[in-house]
This record gives structure tokens, C-alpha cells and sequence, in this order.
């Protein structure tokens, strides 16, 4: 959660305007699950029905992030879009709380729906068939009955596996969360962070030590997503109470909406930034991004004028914006760069890289979070 949108993606279907979304190395999922099926020496139908249940399985990984985003929209946090991965889902959230009590409740939702699931599919058991029936219905047998046990037993592993407190997963941001009652945000998530990676080691070890390959992925990205969150907290530590004004660049490249994509190009290659601000008499018009060029270029349009591409829309900042606000919108709105506007005026932009050079400084400084 609270991560960027994720790229080479397929959206499948939109429900209360969250988009759901399936990687493409989902496909090698499906690839192994369908080549380690035929190997073990099931046929046609073993391959499609060990298909049907992985998709069972994404569908309430779908519910489960579901769970975190309608949590997350009642406490005013809107989510971008769910991604499914191989090794789970990924909710997008704008951000997240800082208050521990609304980061709880939006963590543990997911792993609830989960759970929501295992009572439901028992009960439904214990109803129609006087019990609980834990047969695997891959192995034969009624389908009903084993469907239900399926449903059972997967939802009870997702409710399990996601309170490991291996953070960033569920388990690790409810640790964070209750740290925090008594902790700095940043200390408590050091803390959190520390332990998601001694988890992930002994995932990654001992998937490989067992043959589980899949295991042995999860605690890599654990690994590093662990870092990732850490260091990403600590950057909103020490960007709190800095403005647009102090990290913005007032060195930047414009030009006018009726200049050409060549000239354009020729001042990208003289030297110029990657990506420029188009002003329409003297205001702010825009952005074209270097794809945007490259593309014109292969469309052979060097004369068109800019206006026509057209600019990306964009929505600016003021220099007396926060810059962690700033560098949130940056990410919402898919952009290199946000131009930064006073009186009217493009007056400097906004990039990642002049937030990293900011927070490198006041590290040399003797001046990072504690």
C-alpha cells in the first residue's frame, strides 16, 4: 500500500472507481503453476483446473485489497489502483496515514476480509454438510464440499501469511502501527523495517534450502520493499516543514507553444532537460515529456508546433506548498517533473532528484531524522 502505480499492466476491470490491474509477469505465474502441473504428470484438465484455483485464489487476493482501499477511502485516502503480482496484490494508495490508529484499521481490513471469507465458507460447510470437509477438491471428490474447503483453507493461509510482521507487509505495518502509539513514526518504522528483513532472510533461505522458489521471491521483494518504506518515511520526516521554495530548480528549459518539436529537439540535444515546460503568452501551458518528442520525431512531425502534440495537462505548485505534498502530486500525476507557479508565473519545477540532492545535503549536514 501507499506505493506508486506499478507499469506493464493491464487493467481487467474498475469497481467504485479503482481500477484492478494484472501485471504481465502474472503470466509467469500461470506459466509455472500450468508447466509444473504437466510435469508432475497431470493432463489437460489437471493443468486448466490448477488454473481455475490460483484464479480462485487472486480473486480474494482482489477482496482482500479491496478491504485495505474502502478502509482507506472512509478515512479521506483514495486509492490509484489495485495491481495483482505474482506474489500477491498491491494496493495504491495516495498515501499513508500517518496517525497509527487509521493506519491499523486500513492494514488489518485486508487480512479481515479474509477472514470474513473462512467463517462464511465454513459455515456454509457445517450447514449443508453437518461438518467441515478439508478434502483438496483438486484430488476428486464432490465439488461443492471441496470447493468450500478450498476457499476454507486459502483465506485462513492469506489471513496468516499477511500478519507475519514482515514489513511492508499487512503483519509488519500493524507492528509499525502500534510502535507508533509510543514511538516516532520514523524510529517506529526502523523498528518494523529491521524485522521485515530478518523475516524475509529466513523466507528467501529457507524457500531455497526447501525447493519453494516462490517463497524464495517473497522474501526478496520483502527485502527490499522493507528498505524502500524505511527510507521513504524518513524522506517525509525530513521534508516536513520544507517548502516548494527551498528544493525547487529555477534553472529549467521552456519554450513557447508554437515552437516546433525540432527546435525542441535541438535544444534537448544542445543540452537541454528532458523534458520542458510549455508557456502559452508567457503562462503556464504544460508539459511535453522527451517520450512525447521521441514519439513525434518517429511520426515525422518535426514541424509540428507543441501546442499540437498536445502539452500534458499539469496541475502546478506554489513555493509556499509543502514539498512532501508537492512530491505526492508529482506521483499522482505521472509526471517527471511539476512546474511551480507564483503570481502567475512559472517561476522554477519540481523533480525527484532535487528532493534526493536536498535530503543528501541536510544529511551532510548532520541534519537526518531521528
Amino acid at each position: 500500500m501507499a506505493r506508486p502505480s506499478l507499469g506493464g499492466s493491464l487493467r481487467v476491470l474498475r469497481f467504485k472507481g479503482i481500477g484492478v490491474h494484472v501485471h504481465w509477469t502474472f503470466l509467469l505465474l500461470l506459466g509455472y503453476v500450468a508447466v509444473s502441473t504437466a510435469a508432475s504428470g497431470g493432463d489437460l484438465r489437471g493443468v486448466f483446473l490448477q488454473l481455475a484455483y490460483v484464479g480462485l485464489v487472486f480473486v480474494c487476493v482482489v477482496l482482500h485489497e479491496y478491504g485495505h482501499a474502502l478502509t482507506a477511502l472512509h478515512y479521506g485516502v483514495r486509492t490509484r489502483d489495485i495491481t495483482l503480482l505474482p506474489i500477491g496484490g498491491v494496493a495504491s494508495l495516495e498515501r499513508m496515514p500517518e496517525e497509527p490508529m487509521q493506519e491499523f484499521w486500513i492494514t488489518l481490513a485486508g487480512p479481515l476480509v479474509n477472514l470474513v471469507i473462512v467463517v462464511l465458507a465454513g459455515a456454509l460447510q457445517w450447514s449443508l454438510f453437518g461438518g467441515l470437509h478439508l478434502a483438496d477438491p483438486r484430488e476428486g471428490g464432490a465439488l461443492l464440499p471441496g470447493l468450500l474447503s478450498f476457499l476454507l483453507t486459502a483465506n485462513l493461509g492469506l489471513f496468516l501469511f499477511n500478519l507475519l510482521p514482515a514489513f511492508p507487509m499487512d503483519g509488519g505495518r500493524i507492528l509499525r502501527a502500534l510502535l507508533g502509539l509510543r514511538l516516532p513514526r520514523v524510529q517506529a518504522t526502523r523498528i518494523a523495517a529491521a524485522i521485515g528483513r530478518a523475516l524475509a532472510a529466513i523466507l528467501g533461505i529457507g524457500g531455497l534450502f526447501f525447493g519453494e522458489p516462490m517463497l524464495a521471491l517473497i522474501g526478496v521483494f520483502i527485502w527490499f520493499a522493507a528498505g524502500a518504506e524505511a527510507r521513504m518515511v524518513m524522506q517525509q520526516a525530513a521534508l516536513r516543514g520544507i517548502t516548494v521554495g527551498e528544493v525547487m530548480r529555477t534553472r529549467f528549459w521552456a519554450l513557447s507553444a508554437e515552437a516546433t518539436v525540432g527546435r525542441a529537439v535541438d535544444e534537448l540535444l544542445a543540452g537541454g532537460d528532458q523534458d520542458l515546460v510549455v508557456l502559452r503568452d508567457g503562462t503556464l501551458a504544460g508539459v511535453v515529456t522527451r517520450r512525447q518528442l521521441i514519439e513525434a520525431l518517429r511520426a515525422r512531425r518535426e514541424d509540428a508546433r507543441l501546442e499540437e502534440l498536445p502539452p500534458r495537462a499539469v496541475e502546478p505548485v506554489s513555493p509556499q506548498q509543502g514539498a512532501q505534498q508537492a512530491l505526492e502530486q508529482l506521483a499522482l500525476q505521472g509526471l517527471p517533473l511539476v512546474p511551480v507557479v507564483a503570481n502567475g508565473s512559472v517561476v522554477g519545477v519540481l523533480e525527484p532528484d532535487n528532493l534526493t540532492e536536498f535530503l543528501m545535503v541536510q544529511g551532510a549536514r548532520g541534519q537526518a531524522p531521528r
